[in-house]
């Protein structure tokens, strides 16, 4: 399914003025080439995706209620649609707390992946599902962020330049406490970024000591923001655009993006990165052969964590990784060529 505009739909949708008698009150506009899906305003302006239902099951579905967003299963409403008319529907609602531009272009944009995974007429167990991995991913989206925008930018980039960037999202992290950023068969990939001119990086000690017959490498990156360079925002689009017609990878990928930016997630969306310097600035190295903590920590020592300058250090070829294990191919970026 082609893109559709969402937030050009809702920006040209009237907030309607009041709710109707006892039962809630939507302006809607229809989603082109779709019989079921619209695209709503509440009385506060709120956006909302609306799902009409016509299968119903023997009980109703608990509602989702959170602080960034509401949904309801098998809702009687009524909606104005575009040419004025008010009608009553049975609908799956899902109500997005927010009047800030940025959050609803986002909510939007991951509203048309899980449209484009449903399909049309969706049936009443898949649209649950749906939606319940539409309120996993902005669930956090009110918390404190869980990793620095200079590292998500180094993480995205890998991602973004990857040979393949549906497999390098499969193999990226599902939690913010995950040892390493991606891990594909016997390959652990750390990506560290540091915005400085020295290659210095913090790393965890299980990151210099990782499992045995494992390949584990850091990606080493410079990054420096500036005006005119690429956004954060435009960034995850253009991933988005790659994962067309792998929508779980597309919802999995925004999912570690809301948590990963918490309530930062609307300024981060306009911060813009060099991308050229990032990409002449990549370099590989084994995490076994940088200077680290080796061995056995002491008894009741965890969590260990140290600085190591890179700079100096004769890093990995592409070819050479490769030759370690072919799977690198689809996950490293191609370094550029002089």
């Amino acid at each position: 399914m082609a893109r559709t505009g969402l937030l050009e739909i809702y920006e040209g949708i009237a907030t309607p003025e009041n709710e109707g008698m006892g039962t809630p009150l939507f302006a809607v506009q229809y989603v082109p080439k779709q019989t079921c899906y619209f695209i709503g305003k509440d009385t506060s302006g709120q956006p909302c995706l609306l799902v009409e239902t016509k299968e119903n099951g023997k009980h109703k579905l608990p509602p989702i209620h959170l602080e960034s967003l509401d949904a309801q299963f098998e809702l009687g409403c009524q909606i104005t649609d575009p040419e004025g008319q008010i009608r009553e529907g049975v609908f799956t609602v899902v109500r997005f707390r927010s009047l800030d531009l940025e959050t609803i272009r986002y909510f939007l944009s991951v509203c048309q992946i899980i449209m484009v995974h449903l399909g049309d007429k969706p049936s009443r167990r898949a649209l649950a599902t749906a939606v319940r991995r539409l309120a996993s991913i902005f669930k956090n989206i009110h918390k404190t962020p869980i990793r620095s925008l200079n590292g998500l930018f180094g993480e995205l980039f890998v991602i973004w330049r990857s040979q393949y960037p549906a497999r390098a999202v499969a193999a990226w992290r599902i939690e913010d406490t995950s040892r390493f950023d991606f891990a594909m068969g016997d390959i652990r990939l750390e990506v560290k970024s540091c915005a400085g001119r020295v290659r210095a990086h913090t790393f965890a000690y299980d990151q210099c000591n990782p499992p045995p017959r494992t390949h584990a490498v850091v990606a080493s990156l410079l990054v420096e923001r500036i005006p005119g360079g690429i956004s954060l925002g435009d960034l995850i689009n253009s991933i988005e655009t790659q994962l067309a017609g792998v929508e779980p990878l597309a919802l999995k990928f925004h999912e570690v993006i809301a948590s990963t930016l918490g309530a930062d997630l609307s300024s981060a969306m306009q911060v813009t990165f060099d991308a050229r310097l990032t990409e002449n600035s990549l370099q590989f190295f084994d995490l076994r052969e940088i200077p680290a903590l080796r061995g056995s920590l002491p008894h009741r020592v965890t969590n260990v964590h140290f600085t190591v300058d890179l700079s100096g250090l004769a890093p990995l070829s592409q070819e050479s990784l490769i030759k370690r294990d072919p799977h690198f191919r689809e996950l490293i970026p191609q370094l550029p060529t002089e």
